[in-house]
């Protein structure tokens, strides 16, 4: 097996190591679907987040070198859509034959497309992952079973003692694809908050 590594060349970071490890392990240990259950409640307390965010305070950057709240939206919608046709693909035994999903997709949208259209289009891309999920059975992914070419993310220390990113490729299979879908919608419903924390 093939030594994976960032791709800048270095060795990964043990935060990254560590969510390569959570991956295998909870795909292991949990069903189809609890996998379901546990991305539907990810997208819903990202959806109950961003209720009560104005069409106003959505285009906001109240972060210098940050997204907004509209741009955090685009990208998680585009990225839903992308996962769920992976998804697809693989729970039909096939490799998904399209480029990965790269880690800052976003459509442009964010810029120009009325609130209520953003968060509606991110609504039905949840829904379609869900509904996509359900075709999975409880078997786990057997030895040659297809895997999809990922974009991983970690946030790893610096030795400044900052915080940055690390990114990798690492090949998954559909169960490790899934649980990544809700880390992605976590880590996205947490920024939104501090997003609105720092409004002014």
């Amino acid at each position: 097996m093939t030594e994976i590594t960032a791709v800048d060349g270095s060795p990964l970071a043990p935060e990254s190591i560590r969510m390569l490890a959570y991956l295998k392990a909870r795909s292991v240990e949990l069903t189809p679907s609890a996998i379901r259950e546990r991305i539907r409640n990810a997208a819903t307390e990202l959806e109950t987040v961003l209720a009560d965010v104005s069409p106003a305070q959505a285009r906001i950057r109240p972060i210098p070198g940050k997204w907004t709240i509209a741009e955090v939206v685009d990208h998680i919608a585009q990225t839903q859509v992308r996962g769920t046709e992976e998804l697809r693909h693989l729970l039909a035994g096939r490799r998904p034959p399209l480029p990965p999903v790269y880690e800052a997709l976003r459509s442009g949208a964010a810029e120009w497309a009325p609130w209520e259209t953003l968060l509606s289009e991110l609504q039905e891309a949840n829904r379609a992952m869900f509904e996509t999920l359900q075709s999975a059975t409880g078997e786990d992914a057997a030895a040659n079973a297809p895997t999809v070419r990922t974009v991983m993310v970690a946030t790893r220390k610096l030795e400044d003692g900052s915080a940055g990113p690390q990114i990798f490729f690492a090949e998954l299979h559909w169960k490790e694809y899934a649980l990544l879908q809700r880390l992605h919608l976590l880590d996205h419903r947490t920024q939104v908050k501090k997003l609105r924390a720092a409004l002014p």
